[in-house]
């Protein structure tokens, strides 16, 4: 179970003398995996010169000779730095837990799979562009397993399900509105329809990304049913910073990015612009996207700081239609954005946000429709250290999203809707020993249509020893339904209920050896109340009639028997009484990564078993095996050269039925660095 209420620092001291002494001092992040390699510099109290300056080991400690008073600050990719004042020695060492970096707009931050118990999976922007992918939906295929995500061509999600759709553990709908997209801390949906917009999710501007298998509603709210996929925005570093990468290949697809950031005393700004293109695969496929994020911020003290994190993007896409019966202007012209406004506070005790959000977008579709959507929102967290052994986590949000719609080839005016939810929810962590954690949390929901809802999440996690733990977690998942099932089309029902799920989970976690990690979840969810399309076309009707159990195993492992070279492996395992189109039961990622000094390799791939085309089970997909060669290597100081082969073994393969993927294509590119 994810606990980002753990965030801070927790300080065991004693009462030793304050002669000089060696102390230990572990540094983990909030599920208490080891971050090695964080800088640590300690200073005695009010003077600026260094008295010990050391990074952490692989063990994510360190032990190091001082005199008190001292001040020790903790600084590693992708956390905010951390600082402390030091009167006494700890009677049993020193552990500091660092809170992800959520405001800071590098990219060269390493993948971090000691999350595995929390149910939450993240890769950074530097080991995304490593194995390839060109967007942050790729990223979510190759990371997680029992996450799958369907595409139609070589670049260009589109607008018509099933393209663009994400599963976690079979649970995902169509259109997708079972898993949420949290982007800078806000959750980005179509106003309308309830779904994400898959093309929106460029890689400008992102420090990271991170999947939760399970519910993550409790923190969340409504449409984090299934899961959620969190767009990190990635954090600044001292001074001034500005890349440029492009690159070029087959199909005369393009990608082409340019960012330039600073923090310059107490402030801070980041700009990122990019445009893809593609003429794609296909006739009548092409892709074009234009987009640009922006960060500004600003450390009113050491303990609050205010920020905004802007993104906006224009993206036009073509649907060339099945391959059994090609189509010509087809095509999806959308525009879309989101800023947030955000109020930070930090002590060594407490530690939040307050945020104001919103997000806008238009839809031009070739068969008429036309559309203008929107929310505004409001969210408030704060975390407090109770005890050394209790942390707890509180926060509310209000958010008002809809728009309004017509069709002006059929002259169908859809109208205009709107629809307010509020929530509150309450977190908590306690470690009862070194061996014993306990989490609880609740949310409650309210709709401005159809009430209220209460969802519970429970968690332990025990620790056999330093190497094995075990972790089980129960939560509860809700999604409410959308504007489109209420009131659009094809058969809206205003007496709709949400979509409710409960799953139980263990994860077995072992680290036998210092370089090998691997763990094993089983899971059981009970989906109750789905949406569902019954009846014949001119007699539809959507009613909650669906229901579901979905049992699975997944299996991980990371092996890095030297720092040259590292083999990642995820297998997935679904069984489920009412299997979804185009959710596989058996999923299999791989990526083996050398780093050979002047080169770093990445071949990496996923196979896929087959999976259904339709609800009716009329039509299968076959079994497929893709894999992605890249080499990244560096022409002379701060300017590399990469080149990125897909589909490397040329295989004919679908994803979604009718649309044939590319065989083998290349790309090839440069990055420089000022």
């Amino acid at each position: 179970m994810k606990h980002p209420a753990l965030f801070g620092i927790v300080i065991v001291l004693g009462s030793l003398p304050l002669a000089a002494e060696e102390i230990r001092l572990r540094v983990v992040d909030p599920h208490e995996a080891a971050i090695a390699g964080a800088a640590v510099e300690i200073r005695s109290h009010g003077d600026q010169a260094k008295l010990v300056s050391k990074q952490t080991n692989e063990k994510g400690e360190l032990n190091a000779r001082v005199e008190l008073p001292l001040e020790i600050r903790v600084t590693a990719s992708g956390f905010d730095a951390s600082v402390l004042r030091l009167e006494e020695y700890p009677a049993e060492g020193l552990t500091i837990r660092l809170r992800p970096a959520t405001v800071h707009t590098t990219i060269e931050v390493v993948v971090r799979d000691e999350g595995a118990q929390s149910g939450t999976r993240e890769r950074t922007a530097l080991e995304i562009e490593r194995g390839g992918a060109r967007t942050v939906y790729d990223a979510v295929d190759k990371l997680v397993p029992g996450a799958y995500v369907t595409r139609r061509g070589v670049m260009g999600f589109g607008l018509n399900s099933p393209s663009g759709s994400v599963s976690v553990r079979g649970i995902g709908g169509s259109p997708n509105t079972q898993v949420l997209v949290i982007v800078d801390g806000r959750p980005d949906f179509m106003g309308l329809m309830g779904h994400p917009i898959p093309d929106f999710y460029t890689l400008s501007g992102v420090g990271s990304v991170a999947v939760t298998e399970g519910p993550a509603s409790v923190r969340y709210g409504s449409g984090a049913m299934g899961g959620a996929i969190e767009i990190k925005p990635a954090p600044i570093r001292e001074g001034m910073q500005t890349e440029f990468t492009t690159s070029f290949g087959s199909f005369n697809t393009g990608q082409h990015r340019l960012s330039h950031g600073a923090r310059i005393g107490r402030g801070f700004y980041h700009l990122a612009a990019g445009i893809e293109h593609t003429s794609g695969d296909r006739p009548n496929s092409a892709f074009h996207n234009q987009h640009g994020t922006l960060a500004l911020g600003y450390d009113l003290s050491s303990v609050w700081k205010v920020a905004f994190q802007g993104r906006y993007g224009h993206f036009n896409v073509e649907d060339p239609g099945l391959i059994q019966a090609p189509a010509a202007g087809r095509f999806a012209n959308v525009g879309r954005g989101g800023f947030s406004l955000a109020l930070d506070n930090s002590t060594t005790h407490t530690w939040g946000s307050a945020s104001f959000f919103s997000s806008l977008g238009h839809h031009m579709l070739w068969d008429g429709f036309r559309s203008v959507d929107a929310a505004e929102g409001f969210r408030l967290d704060q975390s407090f250290l109770i005890a050394p052994q209790l942390t707890a986590e509180a926060g509310m949000d209000i958010v008002r999203y809809g728009g309004r719609a017509t069709n002006i080839k059929s002259l169908l005016n859809y109208g205009e809707h709107h629809v307010s939810e509020a929530g509150g929810y309450l977190r908590a962590h306690y470690a009862l020993s070194r061996s014993l954690a306990l989490n609880a949390g609740i949310r409650y929901d309210d709709n401005s249509l159809y009430g209220g809802i209460a969802v519970p999440e429970f968690g332990t996690l025990y620790r056999l020893s330093e190497k094995y733990s075990i972790s089980t977690s129960v939560s509860k998942g809700f999604r409410n339904p959308t504007i489109r099932e209420l009131y659009l089309f094809p058969a809206p029902n205003p007496a709709l209920k949400p979509e409710r799920l409960w799953n139980y989970q263990a994860t077995f976690q072992m680290r036998p050896l210092g370089s090998l990690l691997a763990w094993v979840t089983g899971y059981y969810a009970d989906v109750n109340d789905l949406i569902i399309t019954t009846g014949r076309f001119p007699n539809l009707k959507l009613e909650n009639a669906g229901h579901t159990l979905n049992r699975g195993l997944e299996i991980n492992g990371r092996w890095q028997p030297t720092r040259r070279w590292s083999l990642s492996a995820g297998y997935a395992y679904l069984r489920s009484t009412n299997l979804a189109p185009y959710v596989p039961s058996h999923k299999l990622n791989y990526s083996l990564d050398v780093n050979a000094g002047r080169f770093f390799l990445t071949l990496g791939g996923t196979s896929v078993g087959r999976t259904w085309a339709d609800a009716a089970k009329s039509q299968r997909l076959g079994d497929y095996t893709v894999m992605t060669f890249k080499c990244t290597a560096p022409l002379w100081k701060r300017t590399s050269a990469f080149v990125t082969l897909d589909n490397l073994l040329n295989r004919r393969y679908e994803v979604v039925a009718g649309y044939p993927m590319p065989g083998t294509n290349a790309m090839g590119g440069l990055n420089f660095k000022f």
